[in-house]
């Protein structure tokens, strides 16, 4: 076999090697979109937290040129999902409702998804479908890239490792904006290397045009800002003994001043038609509303209302409007939970941690592998700028991502994954690459990519819910919550259980995006200070542990009285159901671990006349 390969003629080889990735990006596309659909009598994913406020956003960008929906994100991603969605003529967006002239983005989503009478499951497949096929528009470039620095066959292992990374499927699926973040990060600085390694100015305008790309596509890449800055140091560093520091360094940083300031514009000039029928009294309302009243912003609402009244500086307005609140976002922080410390204040090692958990074995292996690598191997100048530009970009997201207070997801490191598979890339191309045999190595390989593959579908259709081996799958819910493993996906499995099980009443306390009662009309709304209960009782895994901070502070019952009870099983991981009899609380009494000074239900324990 091995002769014959290299017998092959080149055309036939890069026949072969497009064939290959097809059938790998069609695997993960296939994965992606059952999972979400659903598929075999499976249920697929249920609305999430962040599409509510991402997919009438969008739809309102793309048909009503207005802006006032979700303005701490930027555009390009909701823009994007929403597009299918303007195509169909019977979609009704959220402008007749209340929620619109209220620039009450929630509410303008539980609109359009269950209340204007469109189809949930409609809405939901079409504007997650252009986020499916970014995936796979993503794995295409980290291909190329890899394979340009480092040939076709490091750059198929590649791709197969980004392909059943479960983070990639889990949220490739979503109208979010994680995926998107690391689309447009690799993509700029690939353009933006090339850039600096050409010397015509066509490099640098689409540097510029890539650069403002990730600038459209999540905030987050404002740090590109950053990694290019050190980028050019390191350059000019490399090549200081050639022309002197100073001298390269100025040639290089032309190149960055421009690349930066073109991508601005580009920025800007995008903003304008999406903002364009924005009224004056709205985008007034908009920065009042976001940016809070008192005196130390006082001087930004009054910078940011002298953009309202014109068309075309509105845009530019709208963008430093949302860099404002996404650095208002990180520095406020989030209720925080991790393996049993809950905290409304960040906790500093819980990107580490939850990286570790919940980042698949054979990644952590080999990515660790290549960072000994780039150490201890012998590298050419060029071997270490390509080093440096797979790293900086890891290094300097970890560094502001771990100084922020905004402890919700691993979801947010979703941009470092593609430089993270292409340091794995670094590590693996000597054994695919040389005429050495490498056989042990080979078989190691194969053997963490076949094990990578199973883990992953291991937890079809479930992908948010992923942990690693070290993680009991049963415990997860008291390792991490939110958008690792509950943001909502599980409410339609949910349902199937309920169904099958013929559970005639079950009380619910679901944290995502979608709508309860639309789906299980037998279910009972019910909060953790309601106390302790009798009966069927499901609870999201979010509540379940968030209650336990927001219980304390305020005095009131949180689900810490469940804790000795089993679950009669958790659906996809995320929510617990219970069945909790008269008997279960004689057994184990619910006792409050701290003062309850309120309670919020008058039927408190009664339903069933509870003997304690």
């Amino acid at each position: 076999m091995k002769q014959f390969l290299q017998k092959m003629p080149e055309r036939q080889k890069r026949y072969v090697t497009a064939g290959l990735v097809f059938l790998i990006l069609l695997a993960m596309f296939l994965i992606a979109i059952l999972s979400s659909k659903g598929a075999f009598g499976i249920p697929g994913d249920s609305g999430t937290v962040d599409e509510v406020a991402h997919i009438p956003s969008g739809y309102s960008y793309d048909k009503y040129l207005d802006y006032r929906l979700n303005p701490e994100h930027p555009p390009l991603a909701k823009a994007l999902a929403a597009f299918p969605l303007i195509l169909q003529k019977d979609i009704k967006g959220p402008k007749n409702d209340w929620s619109w002239n209220a620039i009450n983005q929630w509410e303008a989503g539980w609109y359009m998804l269950y209340e204007a009478g469109n189809d949930p499951a409609r809405v939901l497949f079409w504007s997650r479908l252009p986020m499916m096929l970014l995936i796979v528009g993503l794995g295409l470039f980290i291909f190329k890239w890899a394979r340009e620095l480092f040939g076709r066959k490091t750059a198929l292992f590649t791709l197969l490792l980004f392909a059943f990374y479960p983070d990639v499927i889990a949220h490739g699926r979503l109208v979010t904006t994680d995926i998107a973040a690391a689309f447009g990060f690799v993509v700029a600085t690939y353009y933006f290397s090339k850039a600096l390694e050409k010397k015509t100015w066509k490099w640098v305008i689409i540097a510029a045009l890539t650069f403002a790309l990730a600038q459209l596509l999540k905030f987050s890449a404002f740090l590109l800002f950053i990694v290019f800055f050190i980028l050019i140091v390191i350059r000019a560093i490399q090549e200081r003994k050639t022309v002197g520091f100073w001298s390269i360094f100025w040639t290089y940083f032309k190149k960055y001043f421009w690349v930066c300031a073109l991508s601005l514009i580009v920025v800007w000039a995008v903003y304008i038609p999406f903002t364009w029928n924005t009224p004056v009294d709205i985008e007034h309302k908009l920065i009042e509303m976001n940016l809070t009243a008192d005196p130390q912003t006082q001087p930004l609402r009054n910078f940011l209302h002298h953009f309202e009244g014109n068309k075309i500086m509105r845009g530019l307005g709208h963008y430093l409007l949302g860099i404002m609140l996404v650095v208002a976002r990180v520095a406020g922080g989030n209720a925080t939970f991790i393996m049993g410390h809950v905290s409304d204040k960040s906790i500093a090692w819980f990107f580490p941690v939850a990286w570790l958990i919940k980042t698949p074995i054979t990644i952590i292996v080999l990515f660790i592998s290549s960072i000994v690598a780039f150490v201890v191997r012998k590298k050419t100048k060029e071997g270490a700028w390509i080093g440096s530009l797979f790293l900086v970009p890891i290094i300097v997201y970890w560094a502001f991502t771990l100084k922020g207070s905004l402890n919700i997801g691993i979801r947010h490191l979703m941009p470092t994954i593609p430089f993270v598979l292409l340091m794995i890339a670094y590590l693996v191309y000597p054994i695919f690459n040389t005429t050495k045999k490498y056989l042990i190595q080979k078989i190691l390989l194969a053997a963490l990519a076949l094990f990578l593959i199973i883990s992953t579908m291991s937890y079809y259709p479930s992908f948010i819910g992923y942990f690693n081996e070290t993680v009991p799958r049963d415990q997860r819910y008291n390792y991490l919550v939110d958008s690792s493993l509950d943001w909502g996906q599980d409410l339609l499995r949910l349902k199937k259980y309920i169904d099958d099980n013929d559970i005639k009443s079950i009380k619910l306390d679901y944290f995502g995006g979608s709508q309860p009662g639309y789906y299980i009309p037998q279910a009972k709304e019910w909060h953790s200070s309601y106390g302790p209960t009798t009966g069927w009782i499901a609870v999201s895994a979010t509540f379940y542990q968030s209650s336990k901070l927001y219980g304390e502070k305020e005095g009131r019952w949180s689900y810490s009285w469940l804790d000795n009870l089993k679950p009669q099983t958790i659906i996809g991981g995320s929510i617990l159901v219970f069945n909790i009899t008269n008997q279960d609380l004689i057994d184990h009494p619910p006792i409050s671990p701290y003062p309850i000074t309120q309670i919020d239900f008058p039927g408190f324990m009664t339903e069933q006349k509870v003997g304690l």
